[in-house]
């Protein structure tokens, strides 16, 4: 998968919500090293975007028009950017890889992979490989800490050292990971949920759906509930 993390000009997958939230949180960083051409959307397209007056164009329009400018994937699920990034691997194209090295609070040695995403406000320790595609909107990302291809880690939440996360593992706002330990990391398998909230303490299962504190599958977590509203009479 061809990418690169220069600074120029780039188009961008995604124009909604999600898509533009970041955007402007990496505006602050790049501070006109950066040039949107051209956001691309396959739902809503042929108009000028009234918020950043950029055309906004589809797929197949990008690959005539734009083939050689460079792509940041920005939506919000870990499917979608891995099905876009397959697609535009297949045309040829070259994924813009986002992040923010050279900074305090980020780890000189931060692996970065292909078409990656790390806000500029993200602290990063020593130790750490973000896969490919992976988003990461997170305040904290510890120590000795490994990140699956297309995973995402939403605002607020936290990841603690000694840890690895899977392929497409999405972790939504404030939740907690917290430390695994050297030779014995916490992991979190490939396509596992993590609630918004939730304190994971322990090893999540490949496809687990967690939530709460501690963190529990959601089956128990409605059973506890009912029990709890039993008790009290309700």
């Amino acid at each position: 998968m061809k990418a690169t993390s220069d600074f120029g000009e780039i188009a961008v997958f995604g124009a909604r919500g999600h898509s533009l939230m970041i955007l402007r949180g990496m505006e602050d960083y790049w501070r006109g090293r950066v040039t949107l051409r051209v956001l691309i959307d396959d739902v809503e397209n042929g108009f000028v975007h009234p918020a950043l007056n950029i055309p906004v164009i589809s797929s197949a329009e990008r690959l005539r028009d734009y083939p050689d400018l460079p792509v940041l994937v920005t939506p919000g699920s870990p499917a979608l950017r891995a099905k876009t990034c397959a697609r535009l691997d297949a045309e040829g194209a070259t994924l813009f890889t986002a992040s923010s090295p050279g900074q305090s609070h980020v780890d000189p040695a931060v692996e970065y992979g292909a078409g990656c995403l790390v806000a500029p406000y993200t602290r990063v320790g020593p130790g750490v490989r973000i896969g490919q595609g992976a988003q990461l909107l997170s305040p904290l990302l510890g120590h000795d800490v490994e990140i699956g291809d297309f995973a995402t880690l939403a605002v607020e939440t936290s990841v603690s050292g000694h840890v690895q996360i899977g392929t497409g593992v999405n972790i939504a706002p404030r939740a907690v990971i917290s430390n695994g330990r050297r030779g014995r990391p916490l992991r979190i398998g490939d396509g596992a949920e993590i609630g918004t909230g939730a304190v994971v303490i322990r090893d999540i299962a490949p496809g687990e759906r967690v939530i709460g504190n501690p963190a529990m599958p959601i089956r128990d977590w409605v059973r506890m509930q009912r029990l709890l509203k039993a008790s009290r009479g309700g």
